[in-house]
């Protein structure tokens, strides 16, 4: 019983936050592939059915705040490719702050991810991963413009297959922060980080010391920042240590005609039981390695409302990963471009392309894989609609023959809205 007041601790903000209604859908859809797996030889032909539940809730200003957005569904496969399973991609957020001195926060992720990255992206090479965070933080203020404050959070991530990567984590942080300017803020942090593998007993030591700013201009917003990460594994009689300069640097803008961009650079020493990929767009951790992982990222993206009609938007990725205890360097450049237009007051259309090109080191052939996609939307009536869509994906391996593929797919949905 002991265990209970701990769990509803834990579960507080989110609990508080979220107790109002949320908007609840459930949905059933059915996709074609001619090419379930991505495999150059022995194609199976496949029908990937799955039904499930979205939820979508953002809580009204107050002592408890919180957001929710997701689906989860249960996924069946008719020729028995591949195991049924439960798949989903859920982001959730809750904080309570009683008063301006103490504030708990929780939250959560849950996405599908690949195991290997050199392996193409199906349904055999993916697998779960929930990342739960939870903490209190303290805070006082010496003055009108400074504010001291102590946070320390519990993380969890747990993984469907790779449970080698399960962990749990202790982050301790302390910041100060000071009020420039009614526009422009900064302070300097430190933080220690205690990881524990439960599986291979491996632990993980990480201490960064950092200054941060944010700054606010008239259309647009800088922040970022700057310092140093020292991580220490520590595995039985083996030590391995990875340091080295780390940092952020955002900007985004927004112009009255209807475009925002964004672009930012980063440089973080991590391992693969962070949730990094959620802030970093096309990373891939692979999580065949274990190891300290420098996280080298440029990132770009702008949105277009050209009519009341029409939107667009169009995205641009390069990362490199060094996994530093097995000597390995990865590199992954991606681009895409979407376009949306509205047919009709009950039909909207949607067309999306685009280029991943994979480098996985000495002695690894390169990879390209690019897609196309185009699709319907009919909304029958304000709680039920319906969508379609088809598509193409081919991977070319560079230099010669490999893991090569084509994959055409076809899918057909339905969604209603409960409430």
């Amino acid at each position: 019983m002991k265990v209970l007041p701990g769990a509803a601790l834990l579960l507080w903000p989110m609990a508080v936050a979220w107790a109002d209604p949320a908007t609840v859908d459930v949905f059933a859809n059915s996709r074609y592939s001619d090419n379930i797996n991505k495999r150059e030889e022995n194609t199976e032909e496949e029908f990937e059915d799955r039904v499930g539940i979205g939820i979508s809730k953002i809580t009204r200003p107050g002592t408890c705040e919180g957001s929710l957005n997701g689906d989860v569904a249960f996924v069946t496969y008719r020729n028995d490719t591949n195991d049924d399973e439960f798949s989903g991609t859920v982001d959730a957020n809750g904080v309570c702050e009683p008063n301006r001195n103490f504030r708990w926060s929780a939250r959560d992720t849950l996405r599908d991810v690949r195991t290997t990255t050199q392996a193409a992206d199906s349904p055999a090479n993916r697998e779960r991963r929930n990342v739960f965070s939870t903490g209190p933080t303290f805070t006082i203020h010496p003055g009108r413009r400074d504010n001291l404050s102590l946070d320390v959070e519990y993380q969890m991530t747990r993984f469907q297959e790779s449970t080698d990567d399960d962990s749990d984590r202790l982050t301790t942080t302390g910041r100060w922060q000071h009020l420039f300017t009614s526009t422009l803020n900064g302070g300097l942090a430190v933080s220690r980080s205690d990881i524990e593998f439960r599986q291979t007993d491996e632990e993980l030591t990480r201490d960064n010391a950092n200054a941060f700013f944010s700054w606010q201009r008239p259309n647009g917003q800088w922040s970022g920042e700057l310092g140093y990460s020292w991580l220490e594994s520590e595995r039985g009689v083996v030590i391995n240590e990875t340091n080295g300069l780390t940092g952020r640097l955002r900007y985004s803008h927004q112009w009255d005609a209807g475009t925002s961009a964004f672009g930012e650079v980063r440089r973080s020493i991590t391992d693969v039981s962070t949730d990094l990929d959620v802030r970093i767009p096309g990373l891939d951790l692979n999580l065949t390695e274990t190891s300290a992982v420098i996280v080298t990222a440029v990132t770009a993206g702008i949105s277009q409302q050209w009519t009341a009609r029409t939107s667009s938007d169009a995205s641009f990725s390069g990362i490199q990963q060094e996994f530093d205890r097995a000597g390995i360097t990865e590199e992954r450049f991606s681009m895409g471009l979407g376009v949306n237009h509205r047919i009709s007051d009950n039909f909207s259309g949607r067309a999306s392309t685009g280029y991943v090109r994979e480098d996985f080191g000495t002695g690894v052939d390169p990879v390209g894989t690019a897609r196309a996609e185009l699709g319907v939307d009919y909304q029958r009536t304000r709680d039920l609609s319906f969508n379609a869509g088809i598509g193409h994906e081919i991977r070319d391996v560079v230099g010669g023959p490999g893991n090569e593929y084509h994959e055409n797919w076809a899918q057909i949905g339905v969604r209603y809205n409960l409430r």
